[in-house]
């Protein structure tokens, strides 16, 4: 994914993740629950395998794939049926109800086509979710978005790119979205550095 050297996410959150000051109830703290938003080829499926890989749960939602709609991720047929129709605070519910002793927490990875207003990332905010709208320059998603589809040896499709990206890019580029947006690309253009991004983004869990 990088250019740029860096050392492996592999450990970096083993490291911060004890360190994370989770919001409390009842005395009891937390474990994180982060909420990933953005356009294709901004890295969302990459962080969330990366904390998958240190012990966060991981739930992908998908429009494209059966195995990874909303009902075989353990929530609600309907959802499915209209995305609008996602209940954070019962998912929230659910995703605490499977978090184990071997969880460091849990990321939800949701579709490029499912865009949430501010108000509703913030009432997830407000229990205890940390939403993130993962962004960058249209012209460096679109090369991470084509790169990835010919490495497994497809053909890049920059019509439908744009087709399904469209209203992404035109929402989440608003001020109202800024206390969720995180950079995934840095200024030249190439991704931060694996541990320098995470440390950004596992900082975000901690306010």
């Amino acid at each position: 994914m990088n250019k740029t050297p860096s050392h492996s996410l592999h450990g970096a959150v083993v490291n911060i993740v004890p360190e994370l000051k989770a919001g409390q109830k009842g005395g009891l703290s937390l474990k994180p629950i982060i909420f990933v938003f953005g356009p294709s080829g901004v890295g969302k499926s990459y962080l969330s395998k990366e904390l998958e890989k240190n012990r966060f749960l991981y739930k992908a939602i998908d429009t494209d794939r059966r195995e990874r709609t909303f009902k075989a991720n353990g929530f609600p047929e309907e959802w499915d049926e209209d995305y609008r129709n996602a209940d954070f605070p019962r998912m929230v519910g659910i995703l605490r109800n499977l978090l184990g002793d071997e969880h460091a927490g849990a990321i939800v990875s949701f579709p490029t086509l499912y865009v949430f207003t501010p108000e509703e990332l913030a009432e997830a905010a407000q229990i205890g979710v940390t939403p993130l709208v993962l962004w960058g320059k249209y012209e460096n998603c679109v090369r991470a978005a084509k790169n990835r589809i010919e490495k497994k040896g497809k053909k890049f499709n920059l019509p439908r790119y744009e087709k399904l990206n469209r209203r992404t890019f035109h929402a989440y580029v608003y001020p109202e979205y800024d206390a969720f947006r995180v950079e995934a690309f840095q200024e030249d253009g190439l991704r931060y550095p694996d541990e320098e991004w995470l440390a950004q983004i596992m900082g975000r869990t901690a306010r």
